[in-house]
């Protein structure tokens, strides 16, 4: 998928990549979209776990929310397709529950208690965890699955790290200086 730039791939040409054959893939998964379900689970699933570790961290919650930001880009820069992958399982009746709640359910929770920890301080402004989590997704999921657009109207081939450290920079000081709450300063 990260090859092809697509989600397009058959079971077949899984199989064939990794050396298999198609009865034996079919029979560890069920069903490309048993693979598909894995696969996501492999890719997301230790970051989920990071994220945890991050909420009962103490540190200050404006560096957890910082570091989530970040953990999440660098997610999407190894595996760009994965959102497009996200939205194609959401299409699917068998697999939309699933994926919502073991991934989008317990990302949007997560965040949610970050923000609340940042608010509850007084750190931030109060923001609407939903808008949050769509901002910051699909910030990542513009950049990674719009090469085509980063390539053509700006001249860049591609998103390599040196662009990635630059993006996320750039989006946790949009996204901080638009929600922490600023210095009193005396008039």
């Amino acid at each position: 998928m990260t090859e092809r730039s697509t989600i397009d791939v058959s079971l077949s040409d899984i199989a064939k990549r990794s050396g298999l054959n198609s009865a034996l893939v079919k029979y560890y998964f069920g069903s490309k979209q048993g693979l598909l379900l894995a696969l996501v689970e492999e890719v997301l699933g230790r970051g989920m776990d990071q994220m945890e570790g991050l909420l009962t961290m103490e540190i200050d919650p404006v560096e957890k929310l910082k570091l989530h930001i970040k953990g999440i880009i660098t997610v999407y820069f190894r595996y760009p397709f994965i959102n497009r992958l996200l939205h194609h399982m959401y299409l699917d009746p068998e697999l939309d529950t699933v994926v919502g709640e073991r991934i989008s359910k317990p990302l949007a929770t997560l965040q949610r208690q970050i923000l609340e920890q940042c608010a509850s301080q007084g750190r931030i402004r109060p923001v609407n965890p939903t808008m949050f989590y769509f901002i910051v997704v699909g910030a990542c999921d513009h950049l990674f699955f719009g090469q085509q657009a980063l390539r053509i109207a700006f001249g860049i081939d591609g998103v390599d790290d040196d662009l990635r450290r630059t993006y996320t920079g750039t989006l946790i000081d949009l996204l901080m200086n638009g929600m922490l709450v600023p210095d009193a300063k005396p008039l």
